[in-house]
């Protein structure tokens, strides 16, 4: 069964569209049959604030249109199962800006690529393989990446219960625990993130529906008084059947 990625915000989901409809007529191309071929499904999240908007290549095939900071895809895009390196070079140009190393993405595998800020002029590339098979039909399920460089540590509090303590920025990308999704009671909740230790608000969401038998990507953007798509904000995914 394919899992879509649903995007609250209306705005950068029709602009993420444009990079799946270039990627998915490719070089990677579909089979006639799609039903009973095999796919893999991969999804993008540009969040490096400090990085310039970026093309996608498989190989040495471009595989997208620009994309800038904060577009995240609103679904997976199928493609053939396969080993093969990702590069993202800085739009219009042959600059690579981070790469993954080649890999194999097999069939009816779900992976999320994320681009994040190693530091103030350095751009990294993770390879998150996101696992549903532990989701129950009563439970909803979250995650939550803290990619917001300049911020520091912050607490996720879910309707001021403090849930997740201290999280470091991009400690997700040393290791695969913060990739993996927990459970929590299905309910619209109030989510908000505090600088850790304190009372002080980073970024919070007022009402946020977490649906049972559905996984959710919760992350953190943005930069200590960025304005527009540098501002600091919560924002979300949901991964549903």
């Amino acid at each position: 069964m394919k899992t879509v990625q649903v995007r609250k915000n209306a705005f950068l989901v029709l602009g993420a569209l444009s990079f799946l409809t270039v990627l998915l007529s490719g070089c990677l191309k579909e089979a006639q049959n799609s039903t009973v071929t095999p796919k893999t499904y991969i999804s993008l999240l540009h969040l490096a604030p400090r990085a310039p908007s970026v093309e996608v290549y498989f190989d040495n095939t471009k595989a997208s249109s620009a994309i800038s900071y904060g577009m995240v895809s609103p679904s997976y895009s199928a493609l053939e199962p396969g080993t093969f390196g990702i590069s993202f070079k800085k739009a219009s140009s042959d600059s690579v800006v981070a790469s993954l190393s080649s890999a194999f993405y097999d069939s009816l595998s779900y992976y999320t690529l994320v681009l994040y800020n190693t530091d103030p002029t350095h751009v990294g590339a993770l390879r998150i393989k996101d696992d549903y098979r532990s989701l129950t039909s009563d439970k909803s399920f979250y995650r939550f990446f803290h990619l917001s460089p300049d911020v520091g540590a912050v607490d996720l509090y879910f309707d001021n219960n403090l849930i997740d303590p201290s999280r470091q920025y991009a400690d997700n990308a040393a290791g695969s625990f913060y990739n993996e999704f927990n459970s929590i009671t299905p309910n619209t909740h109030s989510v908000v993130v505090k600088k850790a230790n304190s009372d002080s608000v980073v970024a919070s969401l007022s009402s946020v529906t977490l649906s049972a038998g559905n996984a959710f990507t919760l992350y953190l953007k943005g930069v200590s008084g960025g304005t527009g798509s540098n501002a600091v904000l919560l924002d979300y995914l949901q991964a549903a059947d």
